[in-house]
């Protein structure tokens, strides 16, 4: 009998130690029973990058940023002569087409493209009402101007930016921040200007020259190059952001930075 009491303790252990207990609960590997903290300058959200472009400067001199919102009739077409810019599907399908009214491609809602701003058509198709986005950098010259559109409006337009460096191409990039309750990006520097558009929700921008400022639906802000920043959500409901950014090429898109701004 007593050649089988080790066997059957080794049973009985095995056996405890595959159920787990409360203070002592089975995990799996890799597991930790005690949860690490996420340091406060590391991102709780997502970012999509949309669309992204490498051209040369059509312009000289200071820039800033528009995110015009067009309204477009069911079942209308008009020739753009705007500028080059992201065309953002934000209500409906946004169809292009060229001059001679040849299909080139379908924008999908929540997607979005470049266009070159020659040469092509806008089109709807459909029985109901569009509405899209064009986020565009612009010569100052152009502020004020009134724009190619039967319908729009300038949802925001940045105040003026620094002026890229005149012997380099521009990396033009468009992407999508979601965030929910409680969620923040990295505290961050971009190598070039960076103007957001808040889609949905509130959040807080904090940059590190002391600056605090709160947007909401509808607002946006710009923030210059090499400038440390972080967004946090405010309040209960989640965040949507259009986020558009201007990269002098070969510069870095993004540095993270181990402190808060």
């Amino acid at each position: 009998m007593r050649r089988f009491l080790p066997l059957l303790a080794a049973v009985l252990l095995a056996a405890s130690c595959a159920r787990g207990t409360p203070n002592n609960p089975l995990l799996g590997a890799g597991q930790s029973p005690t949860a690490f903290p996420i340091p406060d300058y590391v991102g709780i959200g997502k970012y999509q990058q949309l669309a992204e472009v490498t051209m040369p400067q059509t312009f000289g001199g200071v820039p800033f940023v528009t995110f015009v919102e067009v309204q477009q009739a069911k079942m209308t077409s008009f020739i753009n002569q705007d500028g080059p810019g992201f065309v953002y599907a934000y209500q409906g399908t946004h169809d292009f087409a060229r001059n001679d009214g040849e299909r080139v491609f379908v924008v999908e809602q929540g997607k979005a493209v470049w266009s070159d701003g020659t040469d092509f058509e806008h089109r709807n198709p459909s029985d109901q009402d569009q509405r899209w986005y064009l986020i565009s950098l612009r010569s100052i010259t152009q502020r004020g101007a009134k724009l190619p559109y039967t319908a729009y409006r300038i949802a925001y337009q940045t105040e003026d930016l620094r002026t890229p460096p005149a012997v380099k191409k521009l990396v033009h990039q468009l992407g999508y921040i979601t965030m929910d309750a409680g969620g923040r990006t990295s505290a961050h520097s971009h190598g070039g200007t960076e103007s957001l558009y808040v889609l949905k929700g509130k959040v807080e921008l904090k940059t590190n020259d002391g600056r605090k400022t709160q947007l909401g639906v509808g607002q946006g802000a710009s923030v210059n190059p090499g400038v440390v920043m972080q967004l946090q959500v405010v309040g209960d409901e989640p965040v949507q952001i259009l986020a558009y950014f201007v990269t002098p090429e070969g510069d870095p898109w993004q540095t993270n930075v181990q402190t808060l701004p």
